[in-house]
């Protein structure tokens, strides 16, 4: 996958605006991560912001660690349980302070597969959702709040842009300081 910046994505009008901390203008946060545990405290720190309602979009090549950013932002969220890349089962949920569902699209192919997954009924104000391979969705069928594209930098170092609202980014910069 290219080193690019996320897409800006258009919320539909016939979408309520589900969090007022991703309103407004988008804002962009390139951070870098120099190994494992520095890129599950950079997805703690996204989990302990996001409130109930957040669609996150995961995306980037194989092995770049989505699943362990996933893992982190499950874990700000309150999720006690192991969290897996749901790559097979293609979805799993969680419990934690609100419910988190975690979705994988590598293997899937076609819009139809994604909506007989659960992903558009998952979003519904109530769940946090992590959406793994998220651009492979095409453009504004589903309305991200955080989009986080991560790029292999060295053996254990990573690039990962966070898009989401210019407010949801300046605190996320002050809880990684």
């Amino acid at each position: 996958m290219s080193s690019r910046a996320p897409r800006k994505h258009e919320h539909p009008r016939s979408a309520p605006t589900r969090l007022a901390a991703f309103a407004g203008v988008r804002g962009c946060l390139p951070l870098r991560s120099d190994a494992p545990a520095r890129t599950e405290a950079i997805g703690r720190a996204i989990g302990g912001l996001v409130p109930r309602g957040a669609v996150i979009s995961l995306e980037g090549g194989l092995g770049v660690g989505k699943t362990l950013l996933a893992k982190g932002i499950c874990s700000g969220l309150g999720v006690r349980e192991e969290v897996l890349s749901p790559s097979f089962i293609l979805a799993e949920e969680y419990r934690g302070e609100m419910p988190v569902i975690h979705f994988d699209l590598y293997r899937l192919e076609r819009l139809d597969e994604v909506s007989d997954i659960g992903l558009f009924d998952a979003v519904d104000g109530r769940n946090v959702v992590i959406v793994e391979w998220g651009d492979r969705l095409p453009d504004g069928v589903l309305a991200l709040d955080v989009e986080i594209v991560m790029t292999i930098t060295g053996p254990e170092e990573r690039k990962i842009v966070i898009a989401a609202g210019n407010e949801f980014c300046v605190k996320l910069e002050e809880t990684l300081r």
